[in-house]
């Protein structure tokens, strides 16, 4: 028995002998020369999209005897050796790959030291953008046109995916062409001094890729609507000054005069009392103004304003006898009471406007929602 495990321990032994030297006949060629050393390879690689180019960045991490970093594309077929001098910390790379035709790539990246090591390799991807992408491409569409006297205002639909912003070209009122910039995010723009009655062209930028190194733009495109012939002045800076009467609970009061909301309003007083008619109320419009329209919305739904006069003057004083008169109307069926003015020039005659409601359809009470001017 124990001749019996004798020879099992000696066939045993030969078979691992016999194995071992198998394994050192595979490997035998790779270990002839000594250990295989490689280069360190690279921290991280990041390949960001252009227009028919691509922007290659790399970042070695302790790596002061590399010597060089190279980049194969199209099966190996291009390639690029990048010379580096790192340092032992963390250092970044940015080359430009041009002539890349649009389509998606592969790359493979491997460095090489000094001693002539070679790293394994790293593989990354990213694409070149051309004729294709920008045929896609098309101006962000415009909902509606104002002006001001600050300017022309453009209102913008949602912004399509990609899209960087906007850039419309304009005449000024001093003549002069001007250009300006729309982020994407925001859907409004100012053209400072647009000129009333004027065309415009716009066009809108895009980007492929978030971090794309070029924007494409569509071509410059001719709005087929002018800005409008007259503009509306800007109420921001004005204030109600002085007022005969008000309720703010019904409506808000007086300041929702000027506060370019149609659903607050201004209604005369009749808690304590209703205060008698004529009704009236004085806005500082921060400076005089040459008018040639004035609209006035009363509250809708309501028909109590009837008659609505305008006054200016160049003192808030409300006994003042130099208030002079430049408009009057009468409410028909609708909300909206739009008076034209002839002699715009005639208004200029101070900084102060009064507006006068001397009758009522359901006298004493009447209520206003908001008051425009317009010039030209």
């Amino acid at each position: 028995m124990k001749q019996i495990h004798r020879n099992i321990f000696i066939g045993l032994a030969l078979l691992m002998l016999a194995a071992c030297e198998d394994f050192m006949d595979v490997h035998e060629k790779y270990i002839r020369d000594g250990e295989i050393i490689y280069a360190p390879k690279t921290d991280s690689i990041e390949f960001i999209a252009g227009k028919e180019r691509i922007l290659f960045r790399f970042w070695l991490y302790n790596s002061p005897n590399v010597k060089s970093v190279n980049l194969f594309w199209n099966d190996d077929q291009d390639s690029l050796v990048v010379p580096v001098t790192p340092t032992t910390g963390l250092d970044s790379t940015e080359v430009i790959l041009t002539d890349m035709p649009e389509k998606s790539y592969t790359f493979t990246v491997q460095t090489v030291d000094k001693y002539g090591h070679t790293s394994l390799t790293t593989t990354g991807f990213g694409s070149s953008y051309g004729d294709f992408f920008q045929s896609t491409l098309t101006n962000r569409r415009i909902r509606e046109l104002s002006i001001t006297d600050k300017g022309g205002v453009i209102t913008w639909y949602s912004a399509a995916e990609n899209l960087v912003g906007n850039e419309v070209r304009y005449e000024t009122t001093s003549g002069e062409k001007a250009v300006v910039w729309m982020p994407a995010g925001k859907n409004e723009i100012l053209c400072p001094g647009a000129k009333t009655n004027s065309m415009f062209e716009y066009r809108s930028l895009f980007i492929p890729e978030s971090l794309s190194i070029d924007t494409f733009a569509v071509e410059w495109a001719s709005y087929e609507t002018p800005f409008p012939a007259i503009y509306e002045y800007d109420k921001s800076g004005w204030s109600v000054v002085s007022y005969s009467d008000q309720e703010v609970s019904d409506g808000g009061g007086v300041a929702s005069l000027i506060d370019g909301k149609l659903d607050n309003w201004w209604h005369s007083q009749y808690n304590g009392g209703n205060a008698p008619l004529p009704h009236w109320a004085i806005i500082d419009l921060a400076a005089s103004k040459k008018i040639c329209r004035i609209d006035t919305w009363r509250r809708s739904g309501s028909t109590d304003a009837n008659t609505v006069e305008y006054f200016v003057s160049s003192n808030p004083d409300p006994d003042d006898p130099g208030w002079e008169k430049i408009a009057e109307g009468v409410f028909g069926s609708g909300d909206l009471l739009s008076i034209e003015l002839a002699a715009p020039e005639t208004t200029d005659k101070g900084r102060y406007l009064k507006i006068y409601l001397p009758d009522s359809n359901r006298a004493p009470f009447t209520s206003i929602a908001e008051i425009s001017l317009y010039g030209n």
